[in-house]
């Protein structure tokens, strides 16, 4: 029976997401269970992706457009390519919430309850598993490698092999992290209120603890600053000297960010919104609301950026 469920999953995958070549497009995990793309300008597709339960993250390749959601439940990531309607399970990922797309060649790091697993372009090839307790991911597509933390405080680099290259100072519980094109990394840690940025070879630069609460790191690739969340409410814009440049209230509960290369917009995902029911939002880097839509209890948002180098 349970095989019968997931293959109707999927046959649904193929036929709900329109297709056409991916266009700034943003994906969104919505109740738990629905994956929506929503368009450059706020509005939604009429046709959704249902039916996956415990699905916790969905993250768009801006290169080709292909999508890898993360389904809980069944331990389970699809990469689904909404241009031809191909889709594959990738299995035996236990309980992934967490998606890292190099778009220079494809692949995606993907974040478990246990470990990291590195699969390969086309969905086929598992590259390398990494153990990690709750880990977080960042890939730099300039050389491939990516930053992993580990909820218990070990924070590392690895090659694009899965080979360990470069240890960062430990942290109290790290659970958010985003790398630049030269291999800085920004890290999260809530719990402890610490914001960390580590250079390539694992020196500390900066550190803040006067941001309550931080989460959702995420660098804008237009100057190199960092965005991140502060008590799920604030949105926060950082120099790479750790130096505010902007603060603003975005949202009541917001649990997801994401930055657009196009225009250095912020989409968020705010579990409660104005009408406490859910909402995405897209807000300039000054603090103006563009536009906010009702989807319920979003939990995910991702936007792509590659500008090739």
């Amino acid at each position: 029976m349970k095989k019968m469920f997931w293959a109707m999953v999927l046959s649904v995958l193929c036929v709900t997401i329109s297709h056409g070549q991916y266009n700034g497009e943003c994906w969104v995990v919505s109740k738990g269970d629905t994956v929506y793309k929503l368009y450059a300008d706020g509005n939604a597709d009429p046709q959704v992706i249902p039916n996956l339960p415990q699905a916790s993250a969905a993250e768009v390749n801006p290169a080709d457009g292909v999508v890898w959601i993360a389904v809980s439940a069944a331990n389970t990531v699809y990469r689904y390519n909404p241009n031809s309607g191909d889709f594959l399970a990738i299995p035996d990922i236990n309980r992934p919430n967490m998606i890292a797309i190099n778009p220079a060649d494809g692949s995606a790091w993907i974040a478990g309850l246990d470990a990291v697993k590195k699969v390969s372009g086309d969905g086929v090839q598992v590259i390398a598993t990494i153990p990690a307790h709750e880990p977080a991911v960042a890939v730099n597509p300039k050389d491939g490698s990516a930053w992993i933390t580990n909820a218990r405080g070990p924070i590392a680099r690895y090659d694009a092999a899965g080979n360990k290259i470069v240890d960062a100072q430990n942290m109290g519980e790290p659970k958010g992290v985003t790398v630049d094109y030269e291999g800085n990394a920004w890290i999260a840690d809530s719990q402890y209120s610490v914001l960390r940025r580590v250079s390539a070879s694992g020196q500390t630069l900066v550190e803040i603890t006067d941001i309550p609460n931080p989460t959702s790191p995420r660098i804008n690739p237009m100057d190199g600053s960092l965005w991140v969340v502060s008590q799920q409410s604030m949105l926060i814009n950082l120099g790479v000297d750790g130096t505010k440049k902007a603060e603003f209230l975005a949202g009541m509960a917001i649990v997801a960010i994401s930055v657009s290369p196009a225009d250095g917009g912020i989409w968020i995902a705010d579990l409660l919104g104005e009408t406490f029911q859910g909402e995405i939002s897209k807000w300039t880097s000054a603090g103006q609301a563009m536009f906010k839509n009702p989807i319920p209890q979003p939990s995910s948002v991702s936007v792509g950026y590659w500008s090739g180098n």
